[in-house]
């Protein structure tokens, strides 16, 4: 029972990481150590409600969420992701662990690949719409500019994490109940 609150805490974390990339493309440093601490505090309560956690799955899971971390630091240093999505896709793998993460993983990519390709459908579709307008109806002020060239080189892929980890969430309740 202990664990399900947990578990409802990580689901609200994650709703909060969707929302947060949308509205400000920031997933925060407080999230996504909220979402790496509440791990132990998970294992915790799991030994608590009386299931068994073994140290070889905890190392297994630490490990895979250090080997993400690595590679994403690299894609980070491409400029290939953005600095959040480094912090919160391991805070999630330690979650996934070693039985979930190719499923995180996967629904992770297909959700934030959706995701993207509808936003840049939008944006093409808003600057063909706007090209063909005539000039005395196109209004831009300096403003409108400067947020449409932030928009453009930003997706918030947080959105598709977070699916990744509600999914993961599901999983581990469909397992404790």
């Amino acid at each position: 029972m202990t664990a399900n609150i947990i578990l409802i805490i990580f689901c609200c974390l994650m709703i909060w990481a969707a929302i947060s990339d949308v509205r400000y493309f920031i997933l925060s440093n407080r999230l996504c150590i909220s979402v790496a601490l509440l791990y132990p505090i998970f294992l915790a309560a799991l030994y608590l409600d009386g299931f068994q956690v073994t140290l070889e799955s905890i190392g297994w899971s630490i490990g895979i969420s250090i080997l993400i971390f690595s590679f994403l630091v690299f894609l980070f240093a491409r400029g290939y992701i953005g600095g959040g999505d480094v912090k919160l896709i391991p805070a999630i793998a330690l979650w996934a662990g070693p039985s979930r993460i190719l499923e995180f993983i996967l629904i992770t990519t297909i959700c934030g690949g959706l995701l993207a390709l509808l936003i840049i459908s939008f944006r093409y579709l808003k600057n063909y719409i706007s090209l063909h307008k005539s000039s005395e109806k196109i209004n831009f002020s300096m403003s409108e500019s400067a947020e449409s060239d932030h928009e453009e080189n930003n997706i918030p892929y947080g959105v598709g994490i977070s699916i990744g980890g509600l999914y993961i969430a599901y999983q581990l309740f469909q397992a404790l109940n």
